[in-house]
């Protein structure tokens, strides 16, 4: 595994700053969705827009023993306790969610062995979840979408995007790659090489290169 062009990942305090910002710039984004996108569904399956929101919500008002507590009185699974957290956050007004999103912006819940710019994964990837269906401008690529896309690489793949362990990730609109370097390419715009990295056979499906029948296949 390689990446090129990106700087040095980021002390954790300087992680948690980008988390906090990226969240208010989201909530800021949010606000100019009309109420029936808030209820149309978004790039995560089975969640609407509200539904994500709630997410993030959750994940930026968690502690570690807080959201330990909740998962554990769903009586599912994680991953089941998570989509039912959400859907159940989601409920509240559109204008409350966002409300909290930006007063828990210095939250700094992640689950634990993971760093913080796993957090800042959330944000990015659940924002275009959020965004792209309701016809959001692309964030641009920046080096916080490249150290995202590197540390998904780092973390065993835990979004079921296997396919993706071969693949040379290139940004054409920034400068930096991630993967093998000698691995078949797929070449797009950042934010469809980290949807890709997080599952979304959206964000495969605006890449380009040999590397994307893998991702596909």
């Amino acid at each position: 595994m390689s990446a090129t062009g990106l700087p040095a990942p980021p002390d954790d305090a300087t992680a948690w700053s980008w988390v906090a910002e990226e969240r208010i710039a989201l909530a800021d984004r949010l606000a100019g969705l009309d109420a029936p996108a808030w209820d149309g569904p978004s790039l995560c399956a089975g969640w609407r827009v509200r539904d994500v929101v709630g997410h993030l919500v959750w994940l930026a008002e968690a502690s570690r023993p807080s959201a330990t507590i909740d998962i554990l009185r769903q009586h599912r699974p994680p991953s089941a306790a998570i989509v039912r957290i959400g859907r159940r956050e989601g409920r509240a007004d559109p204008a409350e969610l966002l409300d909290r999103l930006r007063r828990s912006a210095d939250g700094r819940f992640v689950v634990i062995t993971q760093p913080p710019v796993m957090a800042l994964g959330e944000v990015l990837v659940h924002g275009s979840d959020a965004l792209r269906p309701a016809g959001g401008e692309r964030r641009p690529a920046d080096d916080r979408t490249g150290l995202v896309a590197d540390a998904y690489r780092g973390v065993g793949f835990v979004f079921g995007a296997r396919p993706a362990a071969k693949v040379r990730f290139t940004a054409d609109d920034a400068d930096w790659s991630v993967g093998p370097a000698d691995g078949p390419e797929a070449s797009g715009p950042g934010e469809a090489v980290l949807l890709a990295l997080a599952g979304r056979p959206e964000g495969a499906a605006d890449l380009s290169g040999p590397g994307t029948a893998l991702l596909r296949s």
